[in-house]
Formats: C-alpha cells, structure tokens, sequence
C-alpha cells in the first residue's frame, strides 16, 4: 500500500511540472513577429512571449502561417495564442483577447515616388494595396468615405507584398502599420506621406475556451509588471526592435557646394603652380568669395526665421488654442529662466524650442488633436508619440539641432514618471526642466471644455505641492517667484471661432437630428456656469404623447416634427443656449428671469397642431442647486 501511495505521489509531482504545450501562430509582420533567415520566430512580440513562456513554465510551439490563416487557426482551435493583432469589437466575438494593451499603433499610407500623393484627397481612383482581413481593410473605407474619396483597394496577404506592388507602380500606394512602414520604406524606394489611419492597440488573440481564460490573465500580470519596470525586457525589446535610429543626412546643398569649392581650389592650385603672373586676379576673386560667403550666411539666417515664421503658422492654421500655448509657454519659460540666472543665450534657445515644442502633432490625427474631450487610452498613447514626431521632424534641419534635447524632454517628469524616456531628476537637461513647468502653468490657467482654468497663484500652489515628484526644486521655486502675478486673464479656452472650428465642435457636441446641444455639452456647461455664474435660469420643456406619435405616423414623420420643434425654439429663444437631452427633452438656459406666457402659447399651438402637449418648468439654478448633469436629472 505504502508502495502505491508513493508512486501516485510521484506521478502528481510529475503532472505538476510538466510545462503547459502553447501553439502560437507565427505572420511575416517585421519588426514586430517574423521568422528570420534561419527560420526563427523573431521580433518584438516574440521576445516578449518568450520572456513571460519562461517565467510561467509554458512550452512554445511556433508554427508559420499566412495571416489570415494564422486567425482561423486560432478561431477553429488549432492555434492556442496568436500576437500582435488589433483589437475592435468586431474581433472580439471570435477571439478572446487579454485585457492590457502590449503595443499601440496606427497606419501610414506609403507611396510611389512617381504616383504625387500629399493628400488623402489625392487617392481618388488610386490603387492602394492592403492587408487582406486586417483591421485597415476592416476601418479604412469608412476613412475614405468621410472625405469622399474612392480609391481602388487591392488585398494583399503580406506587407512585403504590398512594398513591392508599390515599389513597381503596380499600385499607387501601401497602407502599413508604422512600424513597418519605419523601417523598410526606404528598402523599396518609397515615400513616406502624412496620411494617418486607424489608430489600434495590438494585443494576443487567444482561442475561446477555459485555458485561454487562465492564460489572458497570466499574460496582463505579467505585462502589468514589465511594463512598469524601465529595465524590463518590454522596454529593451522594444529599443532592440521598433526603436528606427535616425540617419545622418548631409543638407542638399553639400554636394553641389563641395564640386564648387574643389573646383576653386583647383583653379586656384593651377594658378599658383602654372600662372603666378595671375596671383593678384585669383586674390581678388578670393575677396569677393568672401563677399559671397557672407551673402550666403545672410540668406540662411533670413531662411531661419522664414521657417521658424511658416511652421508656427502652420500650427496657428491647424488649432489656434494650440499656436497660443506655445506662445505663452515661451513667454513663461523666459521669465523662470531669467530668475534662475540664465544668459540671454539660454533664454533665447528657451524661446526657440518653447515655440515649437508641439510641432509633433502635425502629425497627430485630427480626431484626436482637436477633440474638446477628455482622450482615452489608446488616444493618450497616440498623442504621446508627438514628442518623438517632433524631434524626427526637426533633426534633419541643421539649424534646431540646438533645441532638440530640449523639445526630446518637455513631459518628463522630476521622478521619472513621464515620458518617452522616463528619465529622473538631473538627467533631465536643465533647460527642458524650465519648459517642463512653463508647459503645466500654461495648461493649469488656460480653459477646457471639461475644467475650469486656475488662478496664476492657485498654480503656483499647485506646482509647489508637486515640487520634487513632477518638477525640479530648483526650476519651481523659481517659478513662485517669476510667474507671481503674472497676467492669465487672456480668456484662453477651446470654444470654436472659426467655421471650420464650429463645424469640428458640432461633431463632439451637437445632437445630430435637431443640430442644438446634446447632454454631454450640457454637462460642461454646468459645471462650467458652478464658477462663472453665466446663466441663473433653467427652463425645461418635456414633450408627451410622442411615443404614440412615432408608431402612429412613422419614425421619420417623428423627426421632422423634432427638427421643426427645434427651429421654433431657435428663434423663441435667440441666441440662448438650447440642448436636447434624451428624446423629447429641451433644456434653455436663461442669463435673466423672462416672462414665458407668450412663448408656451407659440409652442402649445405648434404642438396641438401634431396632436402632442407639454409641460414647461421654470428653476432658479442656484436655489436649485443645480451644478451638474446629474443634479438637473432630478428635475425631468
């Protein structure tokens, strides 16, 4: 008996060590997952896998497999993990995925040198080749009907394939991820344009079943933790990886410039050795090249400011709220430096880099720069990335490159939470440090949407109580001192002034049908009017019946009614602030008392005329105490 027990004991102790068999689906996606050229599974996502396999005592089986083969392999069981796919809801009902984002990224569309495509306008009626079944051919036609735009799709089942149609003028152009994109345009002679699509975070695909459940969890706690540790392998495979080094490019005008100078210098060589007789004429054309140096240096300084002048525009262009910032950082940033005893060399770099320390988000999608709303996640992730955008932008440009450490490091944080890099403390280069708290004023007194702006001393304060875990001893006691009193009354906020700017907040903040404000701008301007006081009166105006009246007349017959009732209400309260919350609730927000006899007889008339009635309540906003959304609710 004892016998036995101790060989059940022994067979237990085997069944627990054995390490659990994982298939994992392996698509040519360099640099991220690939087989290299001795057939072995590589790239970021592998090493990651790999690092996590080990510590949790899994055994991996990599098996080769197209994409869309490597999906339904997963999906039918025959494939237990599968990396570095985009999430979407769609997705989600095949696949079950893990819940922490292992890589952000969005598509790049690359082109033909001979095919002249700027613009997304430009691909109408083009050949654009894409990943078959991926989540850019799932999304992009959505993209490219918003700009009415008709491109002709061509799938493809690599992106090495799409490189090479491209590279061939079979198609006029690829769609990639970027990470791709950055590292192999250049291989295939193409160009790089500023068409941004689908931002998407990657994460494993798993098969849906019991095991995978355990095994998403393993892999969020361990991502969890190498992603918060700097030194973890998450950080060195992504270096390693998907980190593109900058390549030194000498300036256009180099080569022209070094057959002109060897050509003089020749000249010049033959002169002395064969024509002495000639050495005043030669010495005299050595002083007007000299002339000419000089001109030349002229021009260039004059070049400067003209590009410094265009790129500044070019941000005023794109988002006024943005061009004012770095005008006022600049600003700030000079003062700080000046009480820290900075020369007038220091403030004036200062200046340079504080003016164009978010020409990154040139770069950055429209509908996530000029969202009036907080970002999520992945948007956070996306606009992070203007920072490395930035740099690239001005590092091939000889005269920024004083400037560059400085714009590399202005979200750093003094104890090493902010980013790209997460460096702490004197790492951090003295004057990104100045331009790291002139940025938090600058964002902490000026308006949003959704918060109210703070007073230069509540600032203060504030950059006080952070001194030593955000910002630099140093650098925030300086700033008590130079912004002390300084001027933040300019009122700096996000509402639209322009067309294209109301017609951008419109796709935010307007309720589509009756185009008046929708409850999410309701709740802003609550919480908004709790510190301004901009209106004292609240009317709500609730409709009945028109549930009765949809499934008598028809939904469409309901709309037009909505629309109508909306216009009349337009024009019985002129320049009021009107929103519809709900379905047939409407909300007017008065600055005075009014008498509204004569307004709820116009509306009771429009309304009998469709069979429908009313009820229209009037509410003190301060006696109500109503300062929000939810504190309005109670009263419809």
């Amino acid at each position: 008996m004892k016998t036995v027990i101790l060989t059940l004991l022994f067979f237990i102790t085997l069944c627990a060590d054995a390490p659990k068999e994982l298939r994992v689906g392996v698509y040519d996606n360099a640099p991220k997952i690939f087989l290299d050229t001795n057939g072995n599974p590589s790239g970021f996502f592998v090493e990651i896998l790999d690092e996590i396999a080990k510590k949790e005592n899994w055994s991996l089986t990599y098996k080769a497999c197209q994409w869309r083969e490597c999906l339904l392999m997963v999906e039918n069981g025959e494939l237990d993990i599968m990396p570095d796919v985009a999430y979407s809801k769609e997705r989600e009902g095949h696949f079950l995925f893990n819940k922490e984002i292992v890589l952000s990224t969005w598509s790049t569309l690359f082109a033909n040198k001979k095919s002249k495509i700027v613009s997304i306008l430009d691909l109408n009626g083009k050949r654009v080749a894409v990943l078959q079944n991926s989540i850019q051919q799932e999304q992009i036609e959505e993209s490219f009907t918003l700009f009415g735009v008709n491109p002709l799709l061509v799938s493809v089942k690599s992106f090495d394939e799409a490189f090479a149609l491209a590279q061939k003028g079979i198609v006029d152009a690829a769609i990639v991820n970027r990470h791709f994109g950055a590292h192999y345009f250049e291989k295939y002679n193409l160009v790089e344009s500023s068409i941004l699509l689908n931002p998407a975070a990657l994460k494993f695909a798993l098969t849906k079943n019991e095991q995978s459940v355990e095994i998403a969890q393993r892999l969020d706690y361990h991502l969890d933790l190498i992603k918060k540790d700097r030194n973890s392998i998450y950080y060195k495979a992504e270096k390693k990886w998907l980190e593109v080094k900058p390549k030194v490019r000498l300036p256009e005008w180099f080569y022209p410039f070094l057959v002109i100078a060897s050509s003089l210098l020749l000249l010049l060589g033959g002169a002395v050795l064969f024509f002495k007789h000639l050495l005043n004429i030669k010495t005299k054309k050595v002083v007007e090249n000299a002339h000419h140096l000089q001109a030349i240096e002229n021009e260039k300084a004059h070049n400067y400011r003209q590009v410094l002048y265009s790129l500044i525009a070019m941000i005023e262009q794109r988002d006024s709220y943005t061009a004012g910032h770095s005008q006022r950082v600049a600003h700030y940033s000079q003062l700080i430096a000046k009480e820290m005893g900075c020369d007038e060399e220091e403030q004036m770099l200062l200046y340079k880099a504080a003016m164009l320390h978010d020409i990154g988000k040139i770069a950055t999608p429209d509908a996530i720069l000029l969202k009036p709303d907080k970002l999520t996640q992945t948007e956070y992730a996306i606009i992070q990335e203007h920072v490395n955008v930035g740099v690239k932008i001005l590092q091939d440009v000889p005269m920024f490159h004083d400037i560059l450490e400085i714009i590399r490091h202005h979200h750093e944080k003094y104890d090493g939470s902010g980013y790209p890099r997460g460096v702490a403390g004197d790492e951090i280069p003295k004057l990104a440090r100045v331009m790291i708290v002139a940025d938090a004023f600058d964002a902490m007194t000026t308006n949003r949407i959704y918060k109210h702006k703070k007073t230069s001393s509540n600032a203060i304060r504030e950059i006080l109580e952070l001194e030593g875990s955000y910002y630099h001893p140093e650098v925030a006691q300086a700033a008590a001192i130079a912004l002390y009193g300084v001027d933040t009354s300019e009122d700096v906020n996000q509402t639209p002034r322009t067309v294209l700017e109301e017609q951008r907040f419109v796709y935010f903040y307007k309720d589509s049908l009756t185009e008046l404000y929708n409850a999410k701008y309701l709740e802003a301007t609550l919480i908004n009017n709790d510190g301004f006081k901009a209106f004292q009166k609240i009317v709500i105006i609730s409709l009945h019946q028109f549930d009765d009246y949809n499934k008598k007349f028809g939904w469409e017959d309901g709309d037009k009614v909505l629309r109508e009732f909306a216009l009349l209400l337009k024009r019985l309260f002129a320049n009021k602030a009107l929103f519809r919350v709900r379905a047939n609730d409407f909300i007017v927000l008065l600055d005075t008392a009014e008498i509204l006899d004569e307004k709820k007889a116009v509306i009771r008339e429009f309304l009998e005329t469709h069979g429908l009635s009313f009820d229209c309540m009037f509410y003190d906003a301060a006696q109500s105490n109503i300062v929000s959304y939810e504190d309005l609710k109670r009263f419809l």
